[in-house]
């Protein structure tokens, strides 16, 4: 027997392919309203809130533009690649089929908002695998703060010492961390070598394919 009552998953970047369009959508929208930042700028904000990171660009480049009309053009963009070009990543359909091969509930606690949330679950044909999907846009602060997956846990009706989470920026093992939730990190190539990813999870890999349910178990081994 394991401790793990239900496992957690982020979604951008680790079930679905979507960073690449979120970097791209940032960087246009912000170039068409006077600013100029690069898919790098974006990329040390993986993890956050649209919301947030929309803010700080207004606190650091000369936009022409409400925050709520970029958040707007930002969303509408990603919505439409993720219908168009969006690809689930390797691994996702071994591992839930892991998790609920050992009746393990599955939820998705996400910083993108339910309509973002929404178009990624039809897009990958996953509603039927999770029982809750969740956006830190219902909340008052965005991972790092832990109140994403606190509340997810709370819609679980399990005790976030029992959660297993599954993250790829370091915001959301942070958050997952703080949370008191065990956490696997799965980083994108270029993220790999980052100590601070293996230091901070739980466990890491470099692709939801390399995860078996026994490293699953050894995490809530005391």
């Amino acid at each position: 027997m394991t401790n793990i009552s239900a496992a957690i998953f982020d979604m951008d970047g680790l079930l679905i392919d979507s960073e690449p369009f979120w970097r791209a959508s940032h960087v246009s929208s912000v170039l068409k309203h006077g600013g100029r930042i690069t898919e790098d700028d974006v990329r040390k904000m993986a993890g956050k809130r649209i919301d947030e990171v929309v803010n700080y660009w207004h606190q650091t480049q000369p936009l022409r533009v409400s925050s709520y009309d970029l958040e707007a053009d930002i969303t509408k963009e990603v919505i439409y690649n993720i219908r168009l070009n969006g690809k689930e990543l390797p691994g996702v359909r071994k591992i839930i089929s892991i998790l609920e091969g050992h009746n393990v509930p599955l939820a998705l606690a996400s910083s993108s908002s339910p309509e973002i949330i929404e178009a990624t679950i039809k897009k990958l044909k996953l509603r039927n695998h999770f029982c809750i999907t969740y956006s830190a846009k219902h909340e008052k602060f965005g991972k790092p703060h832990p109140g994403v997956f606190l509340t997810t846990a709370k819609k679980l009706g399990v005790h976030p010492s029992s959660c297993i989470v599954f993250e790829d920026a370091i915001s959301g093992i942070r958050a997952a961390k703080s949370a008191g939730m065990k956490c696997i990190a799965v980083p994108d190539n270029i993220n790999l070598k980052k100590p601070e990813f293996a230091d901070e999870a739980d466990a890491m890999v470099s692709s939801l394919e390399q995860v078996q349910w026994q490293d699953i178990i050894e995490l809530f081994k005391d």
